[in-house]
């Protein structure tokens, strides 16, 4: 009777064990996996603006005369407590872009062939916009339209 009562009880403490084991990989592996993972929401984007300058032209020199113009329209995205400060200094970033854009023509750092390369374009103008206003104040620089007119 004694060997019967401590056969029972093993019986019963294994059986207890292994539904124990069983549920905990169950809720570990099973239930946790079907859940959908929470979403986290990436942190709220500054507050922007856009300066909207005016459409700068350019020549493309040949070898002997004048071969085509090039014009650049050109918003440059800022940040909103930034933005007065921007507009005051629209000036200094026309003629800080106007020079950029000269200088990519006359080193052809900005062509691809006779036509011309919008993300060369919009680097250039990113650098000159940095050493205007800072780096803190400049968010992008959005080249609008490029066009190009032959003679």
């Amino acid at each position: 009777m004694v060997k019967a009562l401590i056969v029972l009880v093993l019986g019963i403490l294994l059986l207890g064990g292994a539904s124990f084991g069983g549920w905990t990989a169950y809720q570990k592996y099973y239930v946790n996996a079907h859940e959908e993972p929470k979403k986290v929401e990436p942190p709220p984007k500054p507050p922007t603006a856009f300066v909207r300058l005016p459409p700068l032209v350019a020549p493309m020199l040949g070898p002997t005369r004048v071969e085509q113009f090039v014009t650049v329209v050109v918003a440059v995205e800022v940040m909103l407590e930034k933005q007065p400060m921007v507009q005051a200094n629209q000036p200094r970033l026309t003629d800080a872009f106007l020079t950029a854009l000269y200088g990519g023509i006359a080193d052809k750092s900005i062509l691809n062939g006779s036509l011309v390369n919008i993300p060369a374009v919009k680097a250039k103008f990113m650098e000159a916009a940095i050493k205007v206003v800072g780096k803190d104040a400049v968010h992008d620089v959005l080249v609008q339209a490029v066009t190009q007119r032959n003679l």
